[in-house]
C-alpha cells in the first residue's frame, strides 16, 4: 500500500515533533509501548527515537515509537550507558587515556607526596 503522505523528516536533531506526526506514529503501533509492549491506554506518553539520537539515530518518523513516561527513564539511561561503553571503546582503541576527573590532592594518584618535613615532591 503506497503512502499518502510523505515520511517526517526533522531539519535537525533539536527540531521538534509535529502533533500531526506523533499521532500517525500512535497509529502506526497501534497504541503499544515500544518498550514494555503494554498498550498506551489514558497514560502519558512520548515519540520516543528507538535509535537514540547520541547513537546516531535520525530525527524522522521511521526512527520514533510511542513508549510510556516511566518506560522512558529506564530507555534513556541505557542509551546514555551504551554511548559511553562506545565512546570509551574508541578512545581505548586510538590511544587515549579517559580519567574520571581530578586526583585528590596528596593521594598516590596525584603524583605528589609530602614529606615530614613540609616539602612537596613528585612521587
Amino acid at each position: 500500500m503506497a503512502r499518502d503522505v510523505p515520511e517526517w523528516i526533522g531539519k535537525d536533531d533539536n527540531t521538534p515533533i509535529p502533533p500531526r506526526v506523533r499521532l500517525r506514529v500512535f497509529i502506526k503501533h497501534d497504541g503499544v509501548c515500544q518498550e514494555c509492549g503494554v498498550k498506551i491506554i489514558n497514560k502519558r506518553w512520548i515519540c520516543d527515537h528507538r535509535i537514540a539520537l547520541i547513537n546516531g539515530g535520525a530525527n524522522r518518523e521511521g526512527n520514533l515509537g510511542p513508549i510510556h513516561e516511566t518506560c522512558d527513564k529506564t530507555k534513556t539511561a541505557a542509551d546514555v550507558k551504551e554511548k559511553s561503553k562506545v565512546y570509551r571503546k574508541k578512545a581505548k582503541n586510538i590511544g587515549l587515556k579517559i580519567t574520571k576527573g581530578r586526583a585528590f590532592p596528596g593521594s598516590k594518584a596525584s603524583g605528589w607526596k609530602r614529606r615530614m618535613d613540609g616539602s612537596v615532591v613528585k612521587r
